[in-house]
């Protein structure tokens, strides 16, 4: 019996340095009795920095988070049972938005299984295509040598970060004890040769970027589309392209392009244009060229269904498919930065565009018909905050949008003149658990203050997460939207040809969420202006900021602003037409 703890103490050890090896310093532990062996051997690392929550789904959301901020793969680890279960949707979200999680899940050992012994449960593939690759990791033995277990850690670690990046799952069988209560001598401890890995780049031959630059430059109605890169593709050379090509630039609310500010040809309020301007034939283009996966606009899906494009190009960094309209007519797999470079070369350019000037101009006037509105309706609305951040959020601060109205109010409103600190969000699949943490995730992992705003169900559904806040030195200004349930709902056709279902969609909650505060030793505000919050998040303390609005009165005030804004865009001339 002895030896067996020894074995587990052997195995878990070097499995965790094996990932340190290949650059994972974070681990996040839920503890567990059957995962002690890898609990203690992060423990006792000196290399290995930690984070430990009692709540799965909360401690796999934040290590969502952190992956996300450093760009690097984060380790997970939980016992075995319902445990494994409840890091399931952060998971899914980290599958989606290519974040690479390294999950460790504790399991009883295969005399147990299907027997009804306590927390045993089908672990094995229970990820099924979630995770990027899979293995049920046999229970430490003396008769697999220890390159066994090293190779097999730097397969993870490939799987998790060749693109499309993602998460991948280790099983780990664990018999009793779980540990010893000495030390194991032998040469079962002598290291081996590490593994190492390198990572290529896809470039493309100057035959293709031939071919890409031949179909782009036969149309003079393009729209180039950014969306979150995950890469080091320069936007200075997407720039080039737009001023090349004389096509404007849509920046989602999640692309690098958005926090830049103000920049030639950008054109950040695309999705109020677009939902202003309706099915004109006259708006739409003949080209697309695409930089990234998903956009958060609606509104941009159902333009370019529409557009029907002649040529739409997709550059991205893996081969998944990421075209929910089915109207990708060339999706390549490419080193963005490598290719943007070729094709500026190859391109000939053009010395003006009556069709980028015309969205230029839709920008511009947008742009001021939202000042004037807002300088009349100026009380702390939805759609007021998104557009107030824009003016005096700073370089100094990231901002967290949680799912739901927020993102969109965001890729609506939020359209800064100067550059801030990066945009981050949940858009994976767009849930709102988890997102408390993958904030303080963020946070910790940026080592910088953050703002996250949230609505109130959001709030509500992790509400436990607030616990990581004390474990972490970076202050977060919470600002919660509370309009007694989901707001969104309000938009819903349902809702307006039958408003007795309301409940039955929004989930009214009637709850006071200042309570929530001392409860995690937070400071609580509840301002009435956008002056009052610019002066709380000037305050470098961890604060719960509790904004009330009304859902009936918001979807009143959004029907306003899309019936201004289309009545300003009606005025201005169309563009001369030409292919």
């Amino acid at each position: 019996m002895s030896e067996i703890g020894e074995l587990n103490e052997l195995w878990a050890k070097y499995i965790i340095d094996e990932l340190i090896h290949h650059g994972v310093r974070y681990f996040c532990i839920s503890p567990g009795s059957r995962s002690t062996p890898i609990t203690v051997a992060i423990a006792e690392n000196p290399k290995a920095s930690s984070m430990i929550h009692f709540d799965e789904r909360g401690m796999s959301f934040h290590a969502l988070g952190y992956a996300k901020a450093t760009n690097s793969p984060v380790a997970l680890i939980v016992t075995s049972g319902t445990a494994v279960g409840n890091i399931f949707p952060a998971i899914m979200e980290a599958s989606l938005d290519r974040v690479p999680l390294i999950i460790l899940t504790a399991d009883r050992p295969p005399e147990l299984r299907d027997t009804g012994a306590n927390q045993t449960a089908e672990q094995v593939k229970i990820y099924q295509d979630y995770v990027r690759w899979h293995i049920d990791l046999p229970c430490p033995t003396a008769k697999i040598g220890m390159n066994f277990l090293g190779t097999t850690i730097a397969e993870a670690i490939v799987k998790a970060m060749s693109q499309p990046r993602g998460p991948v799952h280790l099983n780990c069988m664990f018999r009793e004890p779980p540990f010893s209560m000495g030390t194991y001598q032998g040469d079962r401890l002598d290291k081996k040769a590490h593994t190492l890995l390198f990572e290529g780049k896809k470039i493309l031959i100057d035959e293709e970027i031939e071919q890409i630059a031949e179909r782009l430059s036969a149309y003079e109605k393009g729209v180039i589309l950014v969306g979150c890169l995950q890469s080091d593709v320069s936007l200075d050379s997407i720039y080039r392209l737009s001023e090349i090509l004389q096509w404007p630039i849509f920046p989602d609310i999640l692309s690098e392009m958005r926090r830049e500010g103000s920049q030639d040809g950008v054109i950040p309020y695309y999705d109020l244009i677009l939902k202003s301007i309706g099915s004109n034939e006259d708006f739409i283009p003949d080209a697309i060229l695409q930089f990234g996966d998903r956009f958060v606009s609606k509104r941009l899906l159902e333009w370019i269904v529409l557009s029907k494009p002649k040529v739409y190009i997709q550059l991205v960094s893996h081969n998944s498919r990421k075209d929910p309209t089915h109207s990708i007519t060339h999706r390549i797999s490419c080193d963005l930065s490598d290719t943007c470079e070729k094709l500026s070369l190859e391109l000939w350019e053009k010395n003006s565009s009556d069709w980028l000037d015309f969205w230029k101009n839709l920008n511009e006037s947008t742009e001021n018909g939202l000042f004037f509105f807002f300088k009349e309706k100026n009380n702390l609305s939805e759609p007021y905050l998104f557009h107030s951040l824009s003016t005096f959020l700073t370089t100094s601060h990231p901002l967290f949008i949680g799912s739901s109205m927020p993102i969109r109010d965001g890729d609506s409103f939020l359209c800064p003149k100067e550059k801030i600190a990066t945009i981050w969000g949940n858009r994976g699949l767009s849930g709102i658990d988890g997102n408390i943490a993958t904030a303080i995730g963020i946070a910790k992992g940026l080592g910088m203050p953050l703002i996250a705003i949230i609505g109130d169900l959001t709030f509500l559904h992790d509400l436990t997460s607030l616990a990581l806040v004390k474990q972490i030195s970076q202050p977060i200004h919470f600002i919660v939207i509370n309009n007694d349930g989901g707001g969104i709902f309000h938009f819903l056709p349902i809702l307006k040809n039958k408003p007795s279902l309301e409940p039955f969609f929004t989930s009214p909650h009637s709850l006071d969420l200042k309570h929530a505060a001392p409860l995690f030793g937070l400071n609580y505000e509840n301002p009435k202006s956008i002056t009052d919050l610019k002066e709380i998040l000037k305050r470098p303390s961890s604060t719960l900021i509790e904004i009330h609005t009304n859902k009936t009165a918001n979807l009143k005030l959004h029907e306003e602003i899309t019936s201004h804004i289309k009545e300003i865009l009606s005025s201005i001339d169309l563009p001369m037409q030409s292919t």
